[in-house]
């Protein structure tokens, strides 16, 4: 036990030996403070760190500016059919949207630019009770083949 608290002693003296040394042999400038100096450096670190900065901020930003378009489509009601469908599907938009894209909120598919075979079949399913959809049955019903046809057509010329 002695031998190991002596050890530890001769560790500390040697740690703080090594430690003074090394203080001691620091150099020292006996100049006074100038704060005029001290200043100066300051203010000369300040400004590389701004451009460091800056140059970061420069990087981060996109050198391109990105310009937003968004393009109004409109359908050319250039047919009886599809100024008819147009006026039907004012019906429609609640549900399915103006350009036919869906609404999550009603849980109604995306038809805009489907085929108007497709859109005929799918409509005359429901009404004739062999695709069961109660949201859309009320509004099927009472829809003439006609009106049908002028619907299928209409989408289909929504954008896809």
């Amino acid at each position: 036990m002695t031998r190991l608290i002596v050890f530890v002693l001769v560790i500390i003296g040697l740690v703080s030996l090594t430690y003074l040394n090394g203080f001691k042999s620091m150099p020292r400038s006996n100049q006074a403070f100038d704060y005029k100096t001290y200043k100066i450096e300051q203010d000369d670190k300040q400004k590389v760190l701004e451009e460091i900065e800056h140059k970061r901020l420069a990087a981060l930003e996109p050198k391109e500016e990105v310009i937003v378009v968004k393009a109004v489509f409109k359908v050319d009601l250039n047919t009886e059919g599809l100024r008819r469908g147009n006026k039907l599907y004012s019906k429609c938009i609640v549900c399915h949207g103006k350009l036919g894209e869906g609404k999550k909120s009603q849980n109604a598919p995306k038809i805009g630019g489907q085929f108007e075979q497709y859109i005929v079949t799918q409509i005359k399913n429901i009404k004739s009770g062999i695709r069961v959809n109660k949201v859309m049955n009320p509004y099927v019903k009472r829809l003439s083949v006609q009106d049908i046809n002028d619907l299928g057509e209409y989408i289909a010329k929504l954008p896809w």
